[in-house]
C-alpha cells in the first residue's frame, strides 16, 4: 500500500512540474507589446524583416515582419509578445519570396533586387534605435527610411 501511495505521490509531482515548466520560462524578462510601420520615402514596405537587437549586446532580439501596408509587430518568445523594455538597435532586411540559386547549380532562381537601401540591414550604418518603453501606449514606431 505504502509503494502504490509513493508511486501515485511520484506521478502527481511529475505531472505538477510539467504543468508549470510549460507556462513559460521562470525568471525570462517580461515583455510589452510593440508594433509599428516601415515605408521607404514615404511608400509603406511589404515583406521587411525587422529586428529590435539589445543596445548593450544582452538581452532577447525582437523580431517582426511587415505586413502589405507596412505594418509590423513584435515577437521576443511567443507570436505578438513584443520586446523586453529597453533600448535597441534597428536592422532591417527585405525578405525576398525567392532565394538564389547555389552557384554550380543549373536553374537556380535568381535573387530579387532589395526594395530597401542595404544600409539598414547593418546596425551600424542604419543609424536606426529605438527605446520600449513599459506604456506599451508609447511603444508604436514609424521608421521612413529615405536613400
Amino acid at each position: 500500500m505504502l509503494v502504490a501511495c509513493l508511486n501515485k505521490l511520484c506521478l502527481l509531482a511529475g505531472v505538477s512540474v510539467l504543468i508549470v515548466g510549460c507556462g513559460g520560462v521562470s525568471g525570462a524578462p517580461q515583455t510589452v507589446p510593440v508594433s509599428g510601420v516601415v515605408s521607404y520615402n514615404g511608400t509603406p514596405m511589404p515583406k521587411i524583416s525587422v529586428a529590435f537587437i539589445p543596445q548593450d549586446g544582452t538581452g532577447q532580439i525582437a523580431e517582426g515582419t511587415t505586413d502589405a501596408e507596412g505594418n509590423f509587430e513584435l515577437q521576443t518568445r511567443e507570436p505578438g509578445d513584443g520586446a523586453v523594455v529597453g533600448t535597441y538597435k534597428v536592422a532591417l532586411n527585405y525578405v525576398p519570396d525567392t532565394v538564389a540559386g547555389m552557384p554550380g547549380f543549373t536553374d537556380g532562381a535568381k535573387s530579387e533586387p532589395s526594395t530597401i537601401p542595404g544600409k539598414y540591414g547593418d546596425t551600424s550604418m542604419s543609424g536606426l534605435t529605438a527605446t520600449v518603453d513599459p506604456d506599451e501606449s508609447k511603444n508604436e514606431f514609424k521608421f521612413d527610411l529615405t536613400d
